[in-house]
């Protein structure tokens, strides 16, 4: 805890590159402080913004480690107030080393595709860093748009204390 992830996308509110401090944590949670988003939950490195409402994708989360190359789940999330079932689908398809402006980790490489009607509309692909227990990288996309540094696409800049 008191850890400061600094990212190469700016806050909203400041327009400095966001912050995000690890303010408590157990074993798979870990209460952040962003300057773009205030305090929230981010739940095994991989899931943001998960409340009670998302216990199975905590869940599923929970259940990638000890992360492994090739290790895959995947969830059905049906939503009351829409007719589609969507689905997430959590694949470890790398482990190697990342090279991001705060340095160089050895990581694992995460997508997270999510499907709606058993097509793929969204992949995030996240790089975790065993070492920092932390994502040094993150990058959306959607098929067939282009995708760019910004928004919900950064990398870790630098790492210190409180």
């Amino acid at each position: 805890t008191g850890i400061v992830f600094t990212y190469n996308v700016p806050a909203w509110n400041t327009r400095r590159p966001n912050r995000m401090i690890a303010i408590e944590e157990d074993r798979f949670n870990c209460r952040i402080r962003s300057d773009a988003q205030g305090i929230y939950d981010w739940f095994g490195g991989l899931g943001p913004h998960l409340g009670d409402a998302e216990a199975a994708e905590k869940n599923l989360i929970a259940n990638l480690w000890p992360l492994s190359v090739g290790h895959t789940a995947r969830i059905a999330k049906n939503d009351p107030s829409s007719r589609f079932v969507d689905e997430i689908d959590y694949t470890v398809v790398a482990y190697g080393l990342a090279r991001v402006p705060a340095g160089l980790f050895w990581i694992y490489k995460i997508k997270k595709d999510y499907y709606r009607e058993n097509i793929l509309y969204h992949t995030t692909t996240l790089w975790w860093s065993p070492t920092l227990k932390w994502t040094v990288r993150q990058w959306p996309e959607e098929p067939g748009k282009i995708s760019q540094v910004g928004g919900y696409n950064w990398e870790l800049l630098s790492i210190s204390s409180q």
